[in-house]
């Protein structure tokens, strides 16, 4: 399977319907990466809100895409959720 940067993200490169999206976190550094399908890739690349693009990825993972920022990073940044 291929990979392509874009941006500072890397992008499977392949024919299927799901993708993965790569990319060290910013503020951890460690890799990390979640799968989409790729239509729907397309239609966030195009503009659409990413909690309608991704409706069945966590908001955690959405916040990856959008800020390069892993769950772990945001725990580092801000700590437990104490709600």
């Amino acid at each position: 399977m291929g990979y392509k940067q874009i941006g500072r993200l890397i992008v499977s490169q392949d024919e299927s319907e799901w993708i993965d999206i790569k990319r060290p976190c910013v503020v951890t550094g460690e890799p990390y990466s979640v799968s989409v399908r790729r239509t729907d890739w397309d239609a966030w690349k195009g503009g659409k809100l990413a909690q309608l693009a991704f409706p069945y990825l966590s908001r955690e993972d959405r916040e990856f895409i959008i800020s390069g920022t892993s769950p772990q990073g945001w725990e580092e940044l801000f700590g437990g959720n104490d709600e």
